[in-house]
């Protein structure tokens, strides 16, 4: 009774007050959030592939370096693409796995008595683990960054232009009247804008000594090397790598050591939980929805009885010292997510992105006359500069950029759901 004669300024007084006193808290829950959807998002982004509504993309054969300039050197290379494709008798199979490697987990705990050896080699593995996931992590956070900085092309006042490294110049494209892909693209020299850098940075005046510098720093991150690996009857390796790859793995190192050697600090935890989920989202994906609907439900069961009805879960979670969970920092003793509380919502939240894309490249084949399918190109964290730069005169981007952009309505719905 009492409740129903406050006033409302009493009423929202009393509620402020108590949010006051749980700020703590609310910024802990917060954190946990974002913190969890962080990976997600980046990983659904990096797990994009061709869908089966668009074609392979053609390898282009190189006429000069003006004209092959703003091509992506990541994607001039046709790359198969490996993951891990779970199909519904692995949904099955998934918590029965599960059950028994945490069954085995708990009775060599309890043999063992002391876990400190176990933990010692789930250290080196998890370590081992970790210098790639945070190392593949950081150097995509580098390329993101790279092309921001330097990106190929910008736009501004219904003008792009485009940044030749080649030519150490921006080029502005001239408008045609014609928008047929067969048309040749005129540009010309601006004479006013000597750097690589976009907007109105491009009118910068720096020194002729440092101009030229900073066109070197931009070629030396955007060029590639082949590394080849090769083991007779073992290992064949091909791969192309960047400065960026380099320093991304100089970084994952850094990181575990420190890891190791400073107490295994709470935000190192986290920071290597991201690269982990980064890494297996882009690895695992559901065949379809209803087989991701299994997966997750099966473990969905499997959680309930390990941690409810079995002493299993509780027991290994607590004794064994391993970055499995994303840890912050708060009110009494702060709170945890389990990563795989993560990863698995987040294959399907990739599975819904690239649906998205499925009917992205359905509604081009779907308005173009022509019977063939559309050629694909891979979104890529390179060309985050690109879409950045040029956000503002969405029709001046080429064919290739534009399609990087497309409706997510399943993604954001998985997303907020």
């Amino acid at each position: 009774m009492e409740a129903i004669k406050m006033t409302p300024q009493a009423i929202i007084t009393e509620w402020a007050h108590f949010f006051w006193q749980e700020r703590g808290t609310a910024q802990m829950y917060t954190h946990l959030v974002l913190a969890a959807l962080f990976p997600i998002y980046a990983g659904a982004h990096a797990s994009l592939r061709r869908p089966p509504s668009a074609a392979m993309p053609v390898k282009k054969k190189r006429k000069t370096k003006e004209e092959d300039e703003d091509e992506d050197s990541d994607d001039e290379e046709l790359e198969v693409e490996q993951h891990l494709g779970l199909t519904p008798s692995d949904a099955i199979m998934f918590p029965i796995l599960a059950g028994f490697t945490l069954s085995g987990l708990y009775f060599l705990i309890k043999w063992l008595k002391d876990p400190a050896l176990l933990n010692q080699i789930l250290g080196y593995y998890f370590s081992t683990l970790g210098v790639f996931g945070v190392g593949k992590l950081a150097t995509d956070a580098l390329n993101v960054g790279t092309s921001v900085v330097f990106p190929n092309m910008w736009a501004a006042k219904g003008q792009i232009y485009h940044i030749n490294q080649t030519l150490s110049a921006q080029l502005l494209e001239s408008p045609s009247s014609s928008h047929r892909p067969e048309t040749k693209i005129h540009r010309r020299f601006v004479e006013e804008k000597t750097n690589p850098f976009p907007s109105v940075f491009s009118s910068i005046r720096f020194p002729a000594r440092m101009t030229k510098r900073i066109w070197g720093v931009r070629a030396l991150l955007n060029q590639h090397w082949i590394f080849r690996g090769y083991i007779h009857g073992i290992l064949s390796v091909k791969s192309r790598v960047r400065l960026n790859d380099a320093i991304g793995f100089l970084i994952g190192v850094s990181c575990i050591a420190l890891y190791n050697m400073n107490g295994k600090p709470w935000y190192l935890t986290n920071l290597m939980g991201f690269g982990f989920c980064y890494g297996s989202l882009q690895l695992m994906s559901p065949t379809t929805f209803w087989t991701g609907t299994l997966v997750m439900g099966g473990l969905f069961i499997y959680d309930i009885v390990m941690v409810f009805y079995t002493p299993l879960m509780i027991t290994v979670a607590t004794t064994l010292d391993a970055p499995m969970m994303l840890v912050v920092p708060g009110p009494k003793r702060g709170s945890m997510l389990g990563l795989g509380d993560i990863v698995l919502p987040g294959i399907m939240i990739g599975l819904a992105l690239r649906f998205d894309l499925y009917l992205h490249y359905l509604r081009k084949s779907q308005s173009s006359p022509s019977p063939t399918l559309p050629a694909y190109k891979k979104p890529s964290a390179s060309q985050t500069g690109d879409l950045f730069w040029t956000a503002r005169e969405p029709g001046l981007r080429p064919r290739e950029l534009a399609d990087a952009v497309f409706r997510k309505t399943y993604f954001y719905a998985a997303l907020g759901g």
